[in-house]
């Protein structure tokens, strides 16, 4: 007898410490968003692209090389080796000169470049946290719905203890017995069915977490209904990620348009250098002074019409269609606002009948109903029925609050609340 008290409880202790150990390892819907973050390629991309930019602002300010000249002049044709007093061997140094503001510009539309890509990774973190929450809501909607078809299988079994108890004492029949097994049997089939759609949904999340789920899910999503209006929500919109890209975007292009006017003015040349003479004077027969040479030179933009004005229309006609792709999506963000604004509250209001009327009142029947078979006031079809209304309305409140849920995470990530 001991050794069965001991057994039980070491039974007992291993069973508690396996399922602490799966509640420890259950994911809740921030672990998931924080390993999908920490795994993204694409975000680590985003970040590696924006440090190569911010570089380039640097090296694109920057003057070009100067150049170094090294050459002859006045070298005989008749004796290449030979030298006269024409003859002169040059040591320079050149520096190119960009027209007007064009290096300044050039930094200034790098950086809106490098700010357009942070605003672009704050919006792949914004997708990345919208997806994985979407995929973990799945996951835990398809748990949920597991774990209700099971229970109403397990009062299943329990009624079919029921009915064989009744026939055994003669006051049920073999049929309701055979009805409740082929009952549980298609119960069965339906939790089966369950499962494979929760290792679906986990597998879906493991491709943004990188791993499939450990466990079970841990909890539920939590509606977090905005405190704000919905004006102060279609306000907040007009500051999501996906629209300041386009405003950076748009600062590059006025940059452009600026640097294609530096292209009417000129650009600019300096040389300076040393020239060393071999020949000689034939008039005093001394040897030629060395020189020093400098020179300035620039370009003439006087024939404009193929070059820098189409340049400059080029950058205009770019300009303008950046402002209407940033048009489109702010009306595309705002239809999406809209639609999701009218969903919440049309399955906020569901939800809410259904819990406190369809449920209530299934529950209600199920208990008045296996009362009344107990007592032989109802048939076995009936609390059948009643058993089957109540597993059909369960499991449509738990789509309810899922497309309540994921009404929430949309708006969040139009939003852009998980940034705030």
């Amino acid at each position: 007898m001991r050794n069965h008290a001991s057994e039980l409880i070491r039974a007992t202790v291993v069973a508690g410490l396996f399922m602490f150990a799966q509640a420890a390892l259950a994911w809740d819907a921030d672990t998931a968003v924080t390993l999908a973050l920490e795994q993204d390629e694409g975000l680590k991309a985003l970040e590696r692209r924006q440090a190569g930019v911010s570089e380039r602002a640097v090296s694109e300010s920057a003057l070009p090389d100067p150049e170094i000249m090294i050459g002859a002049e006045g070298v005989p044709v008749t004796d290449p080796f030979d030298a006269d007093m024409m003859t002169m061997y040059k040591l320079g140094v050149r520096q190119r000169i960009p027209a007007g503001d064009t290096l300044d510009l050039n930094r200034e539309r790098a950086l809106h470049q490098a700010d357009g890509l942070g605003a672009d990774i704050a919006a792949r973190r914004l997708e990345i946290a919208r997806q994985t929450r979407l995929a973990w809501l799945d996951w835990a909607s398809a748990g949920k719905a597991l774990s209700v078809a099971r229970e109403t299988a397990r009062a299943f079994e329990e009624l079919e203890s029921l009915t064989e108890a009744r026939y055994r004492a003669g006051t049920g029949r073999l049929r309701d017995i055979d009805q409740a097994r082929l009952e549980l049997s298609i119960l069965q089939r339906r939790i089966l069915v369950r499962q494979t759609r929760l290792d679906e949904a986990a597998s879906r999340l493991a491709r943004w977490t990188g791993a499939a789920p450990p466990g079970t899910p841990q909890g539920w999503f939590q509606p977090r209904q905005s405190e704000h209006s919905a004006d102060r929500l279609r306000s907040d919109l007009l500051q999501h990620p996906i629209l300041t890209a386009s405003d950076h975007r748009i600062e590059a292009g006025i940059t452009d348009t600026r640097l294609a006017r530096q292209a009417y003015r000129p650009s600019w040349m300096i040389e300076a250098g040393y020239a060393h003479t071999r020949g000689t004077n034939p008039m005093t027969m001394q040897r030629q002074s060395d020189k020093l040479f400098a020179m300035v030179s620039f370009s003439l933009p006087l024939f404009t019409g193929n070059r820098q004005d189409r340049q400059l229309a080029a950058a205009r006609a770019e300009l303008q269609a950046l402002g209407h792709d940033r048009g489109l999506q702010l009306q595309e963000l705002r239809g999406q606002l809209e639609r999701q604004l009218s969903l919440r509250e049309s399955h906020a209001r569901q939800l809410d009948w259904m819990e406190s009327q369809v449920l209530a009142n299934a529950e209600a029947t199920v208990e008045s109903t296996q009362a009344a078979y107990r007592t032989d006031r109802a048939t076995f079809d009936e609390l059948v029925r009643a058993r089957i209304a109540l597993l059909d309305q369960q499991l449509e409140i738990i789509d309810i609050r899922q497309a309540l849920a994921e009404a929430e995470i949309r708006l969040a990530w139009l939003t852009a609340e998980e940034l705030q």
